[in-house]
């Protein structure tokens, strides 16, 4: 059975994709102070104070930053405190650029990646979470351990890994459950 996964689309935008030039910012000015930390919800800006997005999730040292309908996952370090608050040291339209071309890069990986038979690994690429069983337009379904789940296509993506999720095992797990549990029959 088939289990929909629609609200995973909502997690899209935390960013799994890897990120075309993310050296360039990565390059801190040497009178700038690094960002100790950071939490979901703050807010980024460009080098000039332009907001360019909200930072959609923190793990260890990697920030995922939702930009438009997309996002890029940079270093902590990449990160600096400005007045406004934490920047990459980049233009808005160099990381608009950059984010649109990573989008197309991706797109082009995992039309070749993404077949029947391929394994698809959590985020961090520790777990198999199943492997594809049928690819559709728009989604692709999982065998997994739990059953069969059908995933929108835009959650994956090709990491140095392989075809992977962006979402974490502890996460997949979760969302399947919680797809069960919507899915029961309800007692009346």
């Amino acid at each position: 059975m088939k289990k929909p996964f629609g609200f995973v689309a909502t997690l899209c935008a935390l960013g799994a994709l890897p990120m075309a030039g993310s050296t360039a910012l990565a390059q801190q000015p040497p009178a700038v102070q690094p960002v100790a930390s950071i939490a979901p919800g703050a807010k980024v800006y460009d080098n000039a104070g332009q907001q360019v997005g909200t930072v959609a999730q923190v793990a260890g040292d990697k920030v995922a930053v939702a930009v438009g309908n997309n996002g890029i996952v940079v270093p902590l370090q990449a990160l600096v405190q400005t007045e406004k608050g934490p920047a990459l040291n980049a233009s808005k339209a160099e990381i608009v650029e950059s984010v649109e071309q990573s989008v197309k890069d991706n797109a082009a990986a995992l039309n070749t990646a993404l077949k029947v038979g391929a394994e698809v690994r959590s985020a961090g690429g520790s777990k198999v979470l199943g492997t594809v069983k049928q690819v559709g337009a728009n989604s692709a379904t999982l065998a997994t351990a739990a059953g069969d789940v059908k995933m929108p296509r835009n959650v994956l993506f090709v990491s140095k890994a392989g075809l992977a999720a962006n979402l974490t095992a502890g996460q997949f797990d979760e969302a399947v459950r919680n797809s069960q549990a919507s899915s029961a029959p309800q007692s009346q």
